[in-house]
């Protein structure tokens, strides 16, 4: 996740200033607290990490619906398989 997560920001933030919140689903404080440090300690400009539920925020509900779509595309589900290749193809989604 802190590979992922670092070069997201990275790809999208290159040189220009920027201070990044990021939301993790069901993470601990003490998770937050590694993740954020770990992330500070690769040079990422971070206000910090929380915790959201997908009942409430509805960007992690979004990101749990794609992760879905894309375990069912990779599993061969052929209506998920083609959403997916036209995300990617309207670069929806950048790489798996």
């Amino acid at each position: 996740m802190l590979e992922t997560i670092e070069k997201s920001i990275k790809d999208k933030m290159d040189s220009t200033r920027y201070q990044a919140i990021i939301y993790v689903d069901g993470i601990d404080k003490k998770k937050a607290l590694e993740l954020t440090n770990a992330l500070r300690i690769r040079d990422i400009s971070l206000k910090y990490v929380r915790s959201a539920r997908d009942e409430s925020e509805p960007f992690i509900r979004l990101a749990d619906r794609w992760a879905g779509c894309i375990r069912a595309a990779l599993q061969n589900n052929k209506i998920d398989k083609e959403l997916l290749t036209k995300a990617q193809r309207n670069k929806y989604i950048k790489a798996i």
